[in-house]
């Protein structure tokens, strides 16, 4: 196996563990959207959303990585807050039948 097949082959299995977290933070955020929707809480918070970005992009030792960090945990929140929306919506639209 060549370098560049050893290295694909690690970022197969990276993609695998990162789609196997990803559904499960879908998961959570569903039942986040449950909550919120019971208490009729916007999905939306600007100061929780700066809190997650700047708590997580800390954690990135490699400076050079923290612009790329910090766009990818805004489009994961992105991805997470749609998710919440299409939940509520779909509750909504199941309570009125």
């Amino acid at each position: 196996m060549t370098k560049h097949e050893m290295l694909r082959k690690e970022i197969d299995e990276i993609d695998q563990e990162l789609m196997r977290l990803f559904e499960r933070r879908m998961q959570i955020s569903e039942e986040i959207a449950q909550y919120k929707y019971a208490r009729d809480i916007a999905v939306f918070d600007s100061s929780r959303e700066k809190q997650v970005i700047d708590k997580n992009v800390a954690l990135i030792e490699n400076q050079s990585l923290k612009l790329y960090g910090e766009l990818f945990i805004k489009n994961l929140m992105g991805l997470s807050r749609k998710h919440q929306n299409d939940s509520i919506n779909h509750m909504k639209v199941s309570h009125k039948s």
